[in-house]
């Protein structure tokens, strides 16, 4: 069952923190500015190296012999890794003719998973719930129980027995003619199940102890002679242990050392598994110094030497190494950039913190400063990759740039504010709704084509309500159009004597359409 806890944090509380905050966030953004600037000099050096390397490389065909030539030289060469020697855990019955012996340990243990949900209240506190769950489960080290949240499993993890873990690696592993580096032997894998034999199972023969002292000096068959009688080495000559056997303080089965009871698995209880690497074939690239060989330093001060299992051709070797580079280049700019966006979330979270009062403000605050710090920090890794392209790789460095300021630039043009849109002109109040209307606001365009419209002024009672010149096709058919205001048209006989109301217009041709209709129908 989840065990809860809640805490709560006052605004002050939060506003202190942030302040905290805003120093953690500049050394996480120094720390990624470093990271980055010093990833890209590794990438480029290493690049650099492995070109160098790869020139300078000879290959040969067979090391079955030493060849004083090659004394000095960067060489490819592939062969069988192999020996003729014992080699055992120090601890435990497992040994035999191995490149090495790997021993792993695990414990038996409780171990707890917390979820945490943060809620904001009004106020600008802070209620954060704390959600703790526990299972068993096989784990690499021993789990601290005491510091449990649950006071229920509070001091329930015990361990029967703390093993720390262990690998022995052979000291003599043969390349053909010349004798492996320790650092190429460590490179060689392919583990399989190292099984474990039990002294009371070991039947060690006098012919063993021959074979051995006849391919070994009379002191090394004395050594040998001795651990055989403990039953720890001369694992050819042991019988492996099959089904679990109680042996000492712990069962053994197969491969596996267990202490408790396999059948019955109990919190405290501790499993060791043993692996061995055997002799296989490998392909190597490795500078020679004498019967051995030594890594390859470049120019630049980098050192090179590979080990791959299989037959691998030189390019295939070289093209693996510029693949590993990119890898490491790639998994080490993306931790370099969410440092220094975290340094900068950091910086400027107390503008989100401020307004936590209302936590509705906050998030869009939150939302704009997150967008900000993300084309902020994405622009100023730009520049610094840029920057340190520049002393390697100017093309590539003037690209990185570029992109930089492409980022800043449209973080500046979203920040500018848009231009107003135009607005409509405003509709003449004084003249009627209807577009069909004299007043005609909206749809009237050329009100200046009138030279004299005060001329009329004498012929109408209130001449600047009669807008007769605005008409420019037939203004007196128009007018009977309005009968909800004939007050303010002062000529009712108009339609009924229109030849008596002709010599009253004298100036008649002023107008556009005259000449078209000199006379008002009736």
């Amino acid at each position: 069952m989840a065990y809860q806890t809640v805490t709560t944090r006052s605004y002050g509380q939060r506003v202190g923190d942030s302040f905290k905050g805003i120093g953690a966030g500049f050394l996480m953004f120094i720390a990624g500015t470093v990271l980055l600037w010093w990833n890209e000099g590794r990438t480029v050096k290493t690049d650099d190296m492995l070109n160098e390397a790869q020139a300078n490389t000879e290959i040969v065909e067979s090391v079955a012999k030493i060849n004083p030539d090659l004394e000095g030289k960067l060489i490819h060469a592939t062969a069988k890794a192999e020996t003729t020697d014992s080699i055992s855990d120090p601890e435990y019955p497992v040994g035999g003719v191995a490149i090495n012996i790997r021993r792993t340990v695990e414990y038996y243990q409780w171990v707890e998973h917390e979820k945490t949900e943060k809620r904001d209240k009004l106020g600008g506190g802070e209620e954060t719930i704390h959600t703790y769950t526990y299972e068993k489960k096989w784990v690499s080290s021993p789990v601290n129980s005491s510091t449990f949240a649950d006071p229920a499993y509070q001091g329930r993890n015990t361990v029967r027995k703390e093993v720390e873990d262990n690998v022995v690696y052979n000291e003599n592993v043969t390349f053909g003619a010349y004798k492996l580096p320790q650092f190429f032997v460590s490179s060689i894998s392919g583990s399989k199940p190292a099984m474990l034999q039990v002294p009371g199972n070991t039947n060690v023969s006098h012919d063993a102890l021959d074979a051995a002292a006849d391919s070994a000096s009379a002191d090394q068959a004395a050594d040998q002679a001795e651990d055989a009688a403990d039953g720890r080495v001369l694992a050819q000559t042991e019988t492996p242990v099959t089904g679990s056997v109680q042996y000492k303080d712990y069962v053994v089965n197969g491969n596996m050392v267990y202490y408790g009871d396999p059948t019955a698995t109990q919190i405290g209880d501790v499993r060791i598994t043993f692996t061995r690497v055997d002799p296989a074939v490998v392909s190597i690239l490795g500078r020679v110094q004498g019967e051995t060989f030594s890594e390859y330093v470049a120019k630049n001060g980098h050192k090179f030497s590979r080990l791959e299992m299989g037959t691998k051709s030189s390019d295939e070797m070289y093209q693996s190494a510029h693949d590993e580079n990119d890898m490491i280049k790639w998994a080490l700019r993306i931790l370099g950039i969410l440092l220094v966006v975290g340094g900068l979330k950091g910086i400027f979270g107390i503008l989100t913190t401020l307004l936590k009062v209302v936590p509705f403000l906050a998030s869009i605050m939150n939302f704009g400063v997150g967008l900000i710090c993300w084309v902020l920090g994405l622009a100023w890794s730009f520049i610094v990759i840029g920057v340190a392209w520049l002393f390697y790789r100017p093309v590539a460095g003037i690209i990185m740039l570029a992109l930089a300021g492409a980022l800043v630039a449209w973080l500046v043009i979203r920040g500018k504010n848009k231009k107003p849109e135009l607005q409509p002109a405003p509709v003449d109040a004084q003249g009627p709704q209807d577009p069909q209307g004299p007043q005609g606001g909206q749809q009237y365009q050329q009100p200046q084509q009138y030279q004299q419209p005060q001329q009329q002024a004498p012929q109408y009672q209130q001449p600047q309500q009669y807008q007769a010149p605005q008409y420019p096709q037939q203004p007196q058919q128009q007018a009977p159009q309005y009968p909800q205001q004939p007050q303010q048209y002062q000529a009712p006989q108009y339609p009924q004597q229109p030849q008596q109301q002709a010599p009253q217009y004298p100036q008649a041709p002023q107008y556009p359409n005259a000449n078209q209709n000199p006379e008002i129908p009736e």
